[in-house]
């Protein structure tokens, strides 16, 4: 059974990966074109194999094999969502206003399943007084933009809803981060995380560099017609960087995903049972 329970959850991990980070599949196949041109099926399993191993070694590093929890209804939804992500394709060819929707939704299930198995982890040998308290604000906010950046959901909803001239109001971006942001709070209130502790591991590092980066590609667009203002645009190196300003942004953008994810992963893997468990045990 521990092998059903470890191979389930390495294949759902590896599917909301892969899922998750669709602007890294998007370069992929920019810069390997033949990858684009294979049939379907090959095409997925090539772009799904460093996923993979990326999900192997992360495991690994996190001790995340020993410490699955023993329940296996908890594994019986990663299996319905998994063949749920397939009816979304069927989907794409019926109905494709829904495709792109019913596709990240399927992938939020797919992703809240992995995370509801990981806060139930058995924690790592050690002692409980080496915990140290989740630092609340900043998980909040890395795993906004995380999620924001993961499964975009506000254009597909507004889609759906012919609300089309809101997003012509305020930006996707902030749009995707206030969707975000309400999940990520009910996420947190109903796992109460925030009264857990945690066992020494890099998540706030990785998750302050996220957030930094994240911050920094931000502040790319609105600093462009500054530099214009006070003729800096005339600076070869300032032209040179506001000609390559999109590029820029979207690479620091797809560098905070990677470190934001990391950090959550992290941080979510490596908490202690609550107090009250702590208490009767």
């Amino acid at each position: 059974m521990d092998i059903v329970r470890r191979a389930l959850f390495f294949i759902a991990l590896t599917v909301a990966m892969k899922a998750m980070f669709g602007e890294v599949n998007a370069l992929v196949l920019m810069w390997v074109p033949a990858i684009a041109e294979m049939a379907a099926p090959v095409r997925e399993a090539v772009l799904h194999l460093p996923y993979a191993l990326i999900a192997a070694l992360v495991l690994t590093r996190a001790e995340v094999w020993a410490r699955l929890p023993a329940m296996i209804t908890l594994y019986v939804p990663l299996v319905v969502v998994v063949a749920a992500m397939v009816m979304a394709d069927a989907i794409a060819r019926t109905n494709p206003e829904l495709a792109v929707l019913a596709a990240r939704l399927v992938t939020l299930v797919l992703a809240a399943n992995v995370v509801m198995i990981l806060t139930r982890l058995t924690p790592k040998p050690g002692f409980i007084y080496e915990g140290s308290s989740v630092p609340s604000v900043k998980t909040f906010l890395a795993m906004t933009i995380a999620l924001a950046l993961s499964i975009p959901l506000a254009a597909p909803l507004l889609g759906v809803a012919r609300a089309g001239a809101y997003a012509e109001k305020v930006p996707a971006a902030y749009l995707d981060l206030a969707v975000a942001a309400i999940v990520v709070a009910a996420y947190i209130m109903a796992s109460g995380i925030r009264f857990r502790s945690l066992q020494p591991n890099s998540a706030s590092t990785w998750m302050v560099l996220g957030i930094v980066l994240w911050v920094i590609a931000q502040l790319i667009e609105p600093l462009i017609p500054q530099l214009r203002v006070y003729g800096f645009h005339k600076e070869r190196i300032v032209a040179e960087f506001i000609a390559r300003a999109a590029p820029i942004k979207a690479g620091l953008e797809i560098a905070a995903h990677i470190l934001l994810f990391a950090g959550c992963f992290s941080l979510v893997s490596h908490l202690l049972p609550a107090r009250d468990r702590i208490a009767r045990q």
